[in-house]
């Protein structure tokens, strides 16, 4: 039990390191020529972790949940996570189109984003949130086992590259002047929260079910931009790779 504290300790701190450094890692020569192609290569990570891991892991806790709250009776227990997955697909999309809305009423007032207006704030609020549940799931969890912690590390540490290079594009200035504090700060609350005050195992489920489908959704948000910016083969690779990295352990 020990030793599982001190690896999602480790892994709360790679993703506040990525937060706080990751908007320094294009400017690395060996990085400047490839960073499209590495972010594509990371969303393709995540899309496979969550097809070929998070999704048969949300099969199996939908056993879980059904058995929990039998004595509970509530209605349509075996789609709670999916429900809960569909929730959190459409909590970010509408999220991303509220925010798109706010910035375009702050520029027709003339209100500088870069000071940190409602958009970014509420952006950042949300997404602080999201890293939050994303760690506190990682220590309060319902698999057993090292090697799925690593892989686990190794996907999301990817998704918060994508996730900050796309906060950090279109916030710049405040991003770097509180935003990326704020977001690894919220990483290791998740971790000391997680520890110190676990929810019940059918509240665990349901916020996976969300998590998952937030992850869906925030990968393709960010790697299929409007410019269509996004690299296939990198996000097609980085899928493949994962994925066959994966179906070994499933």
């Amino acid at each position: 039990m020990f030793e599982e504290n001190i690896a999602t300790l480790l892994i709360a701190f790679l993703f506040a390191v990525i937060f706080l450094f990751g908007g320094k890692w294009p400017q690395l020569p060996w990085v400047r020529h490839h960073h499209r192609k590495a972010l594509s290569f990371g969303a393709g990570v995540s899309v496979a972790y969550v097809f070929v891991h998070l999704l048969p892991e949300m099969a199996a806790a939908r056993e879980v949940f059904v058995r929990l709250t039998e004595h509970l009776r509530l209605p349509f227990p075996e789609y709670r996570v999916y429900l809960s997955g569909m929730l959190g697909f459409m909590f970010f999309y509408g999220l991303d189109r509220m925010v798109t809305w706010s910035r375009k009423a702050e520029e027709n007032r003339g209100a500088a984003e870069e000071s940190g207006g409602p958009a970014y704030w509420l952006h950042i609020g949300v997404f602080a949130f999201y890293a939050f549940l994303v760690t506190y799931l990682r220590v309060d969890k319902i698999e057993e086992g090292t090697v799925p912690l690593a892989l686990f590390a190794v996907a999301m540490g990817f998704h918060f590259l994508l996730v900050e290079h796309s906060l950090h594009s279109e916030y710049a200035l405040s991003f770097e002047s509180s935003g990326k504090y704020v977001l690894a700060a919220a990483s290791l609350a998740g971790w000391a929260i997680g520890g110190m005050a676990p929810l019940p195992k059918h509240l665990v489920i349901t916020l996976l079910g969300f998590i998952s489908g937030a992850i869906i959704m925030n990968t393709f948000i960010m790697e299929l931009p409007k410019e269509k910016e996004g690299k296939f083969w990198p996000f097609l690779l980085g899928g493949i790779f994962y994925a066959a990295v994966l179906l070994p352990l499933g």
